[in-house]
């Protein structure tokens, strides 16, 4: 078995959006039509599915061995992005985990230092102890391989994330969305 922690971002938002040619508000309301572009090109409309898929291939294999373990924030638009990649997987026949971190629905402008840099560290700190423990919990009760997806999702998050990969000697890829190909993390 194959285990996949993927960092979620908005690139299926913000892809929709530049198709669209509107805002990623706007996009937001239209979830419907999000799922639909997502149907129509999987790998196009999401990075998270583009590096998933390019890691695994279980885009054409059918492949049944990989399950994925969605890193997504309390956000408006973080919990649109992992209900919509969730049910992707779902139809794909894959086994979904959820770790919900802290995340701020308010415009960055509003923020002083000192409330973003309690909130980033709270967050990123929330972030790293729930990814920890999970990959605790996957090592006791089934041992899978375990891999970190960090292509999606907030640069804060791939520091971290890194960092603790290497620490419990987890491997952590990338796929930059000019690549067709993951890289894994020295």
């Amino acid at each position: 078995m194959k285990h996949h922690i993927l960092t979620i971002g908005i690139s299926l938002l913000q892809n929709f959006a530049n198709s669209q040619k509107i805002e990623v508000a706007e996009a937001m309301k239209r979830h419907p039509q999000v799922k639909q572009y997502l149907l129509e090109d999987p790998r196009k409309a999401s990075a998270e599915i583009n590096s998933l898929d390019a890691r695994t291939g279980f885009m054409n294999s059918g492949k049944t061995d990989v399950e994925v373990t969605l890193i997504r924030t309390e956000t408006d638009s973080g919990k649109c992005v992992a209900s919509l990649l969730e049910n992707f997987l779902k139809s794909k026949k894959i086994k979904v985990h959820r770790i919900p971190v802290k995340g701020l629905n308010k415009p960055a402008g509003d923020f002083t230092a000192e409330f973003a840099q309690r909130e980033a560290n709270e967050a990123l700190t929330q972030m790293r102890e729930s990814v920890a423990r999970h990959i605790g919990r996957l090592r006791q009760n089934i041992r899978p391989e375990i891999e970190l997806n960090c292509t999606g999702g907030f640069k804060a998050e791939v520091a971290v994330l890194y960092e603790l990969g290497r620490a419990l000697r987890v491997p952590v890829y990338y796929m930059h969305e000019t690549f067709k190909i993951c890289i894994t993390l020295p």
